[in-house]
C-alpha cells in the first residue's frame, strides 16, 4: 500500500467522525504563515499530513516502517464560540479517535504510539484569526511492495550474472561469468 493511500484512509476515518461543518483533508507538510493564510478559509478543519518514517525495513517482499502522522486543526471564531474553544472541541474528538486506531487497513500493523495533542499558539497565527493545534503519532505500517507479487511472478530465475568491468584506457575490459546454483541443481 502506498503512502499515499494510507493517508487517504486516515482522512476519511477522520472525517466520518468530525462534524460537517469540519472540512477534513490531506496535506503536504508542516504551515508557514502564508500557507495558514490560504487554508485558513477552509477553517474548521483537520488537515492529514505524513510528517515522515524510521525504521525501514524489508520484510518478504514488502517495506515497513514506522510512520510519523499528523493531524493540524485550525479554527476561526463561530457565533457565540471562541476559535480556541472550536479547536479544542475538534481536537478533543481526533485525539481519542486517534488512539487505538488502525484504521480499517490491513497494512497498519499496529496501533498508534505517542499520540500527543500540542498547542500551537503563536501571536502571528493569532493575527490572522485562527486556533492550531497538532495530534501527531507514530504507527507501524506497511508502505508498499519492493515488487508487486504479480510482477515478481513472471520474472525469470536469476541464474547467471555476467559482468565488463572498464579498467581503464588502453586496457582491455575485465570480464566475468557466474553461474548461480539453483535449487535442485
Amino acid at each position: 500500500m502506498s503512502l499515499e493511500t494510507l493517508r487517504t484512509g486516515i482522512v476519511g476515518s477522520i472525517d466520518a467522525v468530525t462534524p460537517d461543518s469540519v472540512t477534513c483533508d490531506s496535506h503536504g507538510g508542516r504551515f508557514d504563515e502564508k500557507e495558514l493564510r490560504r487554508i485558513s478559509a477552509k477553517a474548521p478543519a483537520a488537515f492529514v499530513a505524513m510528517l515522515g518514517f524510521s525504521d525501514l525495513k524489508a520484510s518478504g517482499g514488502d517495506y515497513e516502517a514506522v510512520v510519523s502522522w499528523g493531524i493540524f486543526v485550525v479554527a476561526k471564531d463561530i457565533p457565540k464560540v471562541s476559535r480556541d474553544l472550536v479547536a479544542l472541541s475538534v481536537v478533543d474528538v481526533l485525539a481519542r479517535h486517534v488512539a487505538g486506531n488502525t484504521w480499517g487497513m490491513d497494512d497498519v500493523l499496529g496501533v498508534p504510539v505517542g499520540v500527543r495533542a500540542d498547542n500551537l499558539f503563536a501571536a502571528s497565527i493569532d493575527k490572522i484569526g485562527v486556533a492550531m493545534w497538532a495530534v501527531t503519532w507514530r504507527q507501524h505500517m506497511r508502505i508498499g511492495q519492493a515488487m508487486p507479487d504479480d510482477v515478481l511472478a513472471t520474472l525469470d530465475l536469476f541464474s547467471t550474472f555476467d559482468a565488463k568491468f572498464p579498467v581503464g584506457a588502453d586496457v582491455p575490459t575485465a570480464e566475468d561469468k557466474v553461474s548461480l546454483p539453483q535449487d535442485g541443481a
